[in-house]
């Protein structure tokens, strides 16, 4: 599985790619929205993209996942925030959310989520469609 990280954190970025990368997953960083938006084009098997909920001023982590939902449907999100008064109790079905500080337990769990959540879509479009989004907590 193919996971992109999306942090403008440089820090964050690398522990969070290293972490999965130890754990056996194919890993592509992206610094910002536009490294992150050319990266999920030229890779379509980008399975889970772990984001910040804040990348930038222009764009949020949430709108980001937006534009790639336009040319990718097939994908689960991500969304790191340590705004914990930002997040709220709805997402799209396709995406989880991750409270910062996380830890690489959590960080491995949030992603193992996001492919089981690709798994089950790909066996059934009602279970997508009737699966409630779950708020992962660190």
């Amino acid at each position: 599985m193919h996971v992109l990280v999306v942090d403008n954190d440089l820090d964050t970025c690398d522990l969070a790619s290293h972490t999965l990368s130890k754990a056996g997953y194919k890993v592509f960083q992206a610094r910002g929205v536009a490294e992150a938006l050319r990266l999920s084009h030229q890779y379509p098997d980008i399975g889970v993209v772990v984001t910040d909920m804040r990348l930038d001023h222009q764009i949020t982590g949430m709108e980001m996942a937006g534009k790639m939902r336009q040319s990718r449907r097939h994908r689960h999100y991500i969304l790191a925030s340590g705004d914990w008064d930002a997040l709220g109790p709805q997402y799209p079905h396709d995406m989880s959310v991750l409270r910062k500080p996380y830890g690489k337990a959590e960080l491995l769990r949030a992603v193992r989520y996001g492919v089981a959540c690709l798994r089950t879509s790909d066996a059934s479009p009602m279970l997508r469609k009737s699966r409630k989004t779950q708020l992962l907590l660190a």
